[in-house]
């Protein structure tokens, strides 16, 4: 067993940064051997028992961490511990608790990492439970990702050294040792699947079909794992490419979508929809097929609901955002001349007015040129608002009305930038005559002309 964990160690680089290194001992079996085995390994090193107590088997969980207090005083070594009720975090009595303990304790791992208790820390998952693992996941329905099981490296600094390590060579270790450990009934328990598949399904198919049946799932998970790590680094670069974040959500390029294979796509979308600002948990297949739909489809349009996210296509883009967080950006209030405004729905954004005495032929032909107006012309009263479904006007150099819906189709605007588009109205008038919009403008018969002596300047300014 020694010699697996040496190999594993050295092939993973672990625990080379020196100081504390804090083994997650439950009082079972395989914590027990870790425990003994880095004391053995790491004999210039500190090693720490670390403990958390769940609550969840009263006197028996008491009991537990009495049993690991106990061990490390055997074994000369110092120990941290931490009880936390884990029920009072479950959103389900039964369903949630195995999760909810397993959040609790790298909790607490990753608080002894952060304040420097520990400089590492090390799991007891041997390969018994890495062969569980993957079966129970390929049960389940499971990508590439998934098949890679249990990795023997996380989240930097917590490590799981005993990956090739079979449960009967724990069980000979901790004997010729002299070591004992605590069983949790828990485990025996065939209400949960985990336990089932542990007691019957594998013992089943080792009798049945291969003997060697943790080994052969244990070197899919190792396979897995490396092809994983090259993902993880193609999906980065090409995340990067295809998708970037917008407000209250991510925007992604259907093009640059179109462009990647099937396999591209496929880790993409995941590793977008597993973005902290979206948090898009329980994937399926379906899910993310669904999703590849909406990316290969012909139609600029359409809307896909996925577990907490919703997607929605315009053109040539995909927004992705929580369900519930869109509030829509209405809004109608005086605009002052001159004067500020900030843009509701819009922190980054400032409407500016200001009125200039005299225009010039350089004015006139200014990128700028759309935001100037004849203030002799212009209505004395003016309101900002968001744009509403019907709106219409004549912008300057159009011969004809035009909707601006159908000027947001023509300068293919996405639907969700739509919301709360600003424009100028003339306040006291039905619906508000419009006097001039982002991007398309003033209206004609307001625009500057070369005769005009004095002029209004509409202006976007970024906020400070």
């Amino acid at each position: 067993m020694l010699a697996k964990l040496r190999k594993r160690i050295a092939r993973e680089r672990m625990f080379t940064d020196g100081g504390t290194i804090g083994a997650a001992v439950s009082g079972g079996a395989d914590s027990v051997a870790l425990l003994h085995a880095l004391q053995t390994l790491f004999p210039d090193r500190t090693i720490a028992a670390v403990h958390l107590n769940h609550c969840l088997r009263g006197t028996d969980s008491d009991a537990d961490e009495t049993f690991v207090r106990e061990l490390s005083a055997k074994l000369g070594c110092p120990y941290f511990v931490r009880r936390e009720d884990v029920t009072l975090s479950a959103a389900a009595p039964r369903g949630n608790l195995e999760q909810a303990g397993r959040r609790a304790r790298y909790r607490f791992y990753g608080d002894l990492l952060a304040d420097g208790s520990c400089a590492a820390i090390a799991t007891g998952h041997t390969q018994s439970d890495q062969a569980e693992t993957v079966l129970f996941r390929l049960l389940r329905g499971a990508s590439g990702s998934g098949l890679s099981g249990i990795w023997p490296v996380y989240a930097d600094r917590i490590f799981r050294p005993m990956l090739d390590v079979t449960r009967s060579e724990v069980l000979d270790y901790l004997e010729r040792n002299g070591l004992e450990w605590r069983e949790d009934d828990s485990n025996a328990d065939l209400m949960f699947a985990r336990n089932r598949l542990r007691h019957e399904l594998l013992p089943q198919l080792r009798q049945e079909w291969n003997p060697n049946l943790d080994t052969v799932l244990a070197h899919t998970a190792d396979w897995a794992v490396e092809e994983e790590r090259f993902w993880n680094l193609r999906t980065a670069e090409l995340s990067a490419r295809c998708a970037e974040a917008a407000s209250a959500g991510v925007v992604m390029d259907v093009q640059q979508l179109q462009a990647l294979c099937v396999a591209e796509q496929r880790r993409v979308l995941v590793a977008v929809l597993k973005r902290p600002e979206l948090d898009c948990r329980n994937l399926g297949f379906e899910h993310v097929e669904s999703l590849r739909g909406l990316v290969l489809a012909h139609a600029g349009s359409g809307v896909v609901e996925l577990p907490g996210v919703r997607a929605e296509r315009s053109f040539d883009q995909i927004r992705l955002h929580r369900q519930g967080a869109e509030v829509p950006k209405t809004y109608d209030l005086p605009l002052p001349v001159p004067g500020k405004v900030p843009l509701p729905g819009d922190d980054s954004c400032i409407i500016s007015t200001r009125i200039l005495e005299a225009s010039s032929a350089e004015m006139l032909y200014d990128k700028k040129a759309f935001a100037l107006l004849d203030w002799d012309c212009v209505p004395k009263s003016l309101r900002l608002r968001s744009w509403r479904d019907g709106d219409r006007y004549r912008p300057a150099g159009s011969d004809s009305p035009k909707k601006i819906k159908d000027l947001f189709q023509r300068s293919r605007v996405s639907a969700w930038e739509r919301a709360g588009w600003p424009v100028v109205v003339a306040d006291g008038t039905s619906g508000g005559c419009i006097v001039w919009a982002r991007a398309f403008g003033p209206a004609g018969e307001f625009a500057v002309r070369p005769a005009s002596r004095r002029t209004l300047v509409v202006e976007e300014l970024m906020a400070d």
